[in-house]
């Protein structure tokens, strides 16, 4: 159920994400058509990138490994399949390498910030709950 979760919660990022900079790409160029072949073919990209990130997110299931370890490990796959989701997205031909790079990060950085915040909400809710258990 975790796996599946964690699938389905990168697909939805990556999706999200693609949408958005797919539309932000397009913006400032007036005359710029995207054919539905072209929009499936990212969308596919998209969603077969977020299956990898979901998967490879499973490793901060992994106890054994230091924290900084498995967040060295993630942003280096996460990496490894942005570029290669780039090359077969051709991202790289409209934005450049260093865009995608950027682009990534600042994505990275929210999503993380997003799940830090869930995750600090969630012990306060636990440790509140143990709290008005002991004063029972």
């Amino acid at each position: 159920m975790k796996i599946l979760r964690m699938i389905i919660i990168g697909i939805l990022i990556a999706l999200s994400s693609s949408y958005i900079l797919v539309t932000i790409s397009i913006l400032p160029k007036a005359n710029v058509l995207i054919s539905g072949e072209e929009l499936l073919n990212q969308i596919l990209i998209a969603t077969i990138l977020g299956t990898a990130i979901g998967l490879l997110s499973l490793l901060f299931e992994l106890e054994r490994l230091s924290f900084l370890l498995q967040l060295a490990l993630h942003l280096m796959g996460v990496t490894s399949f942005v570029l290669i989701a780039g090359y077969f997205g051709q991202w790289f031909k409209h934005f450049g390498v260093g865009n995608v790079l950027i682009s990534e990060a600042i994505i990275y950085v929210i999503v993380w910030s997003m799940m830090y915040l869930l995750q600090k909400r969630d012990v306060e809710q636990i440790n509140t709950a143990i709290q008005k258990r002991k004063e029972q």
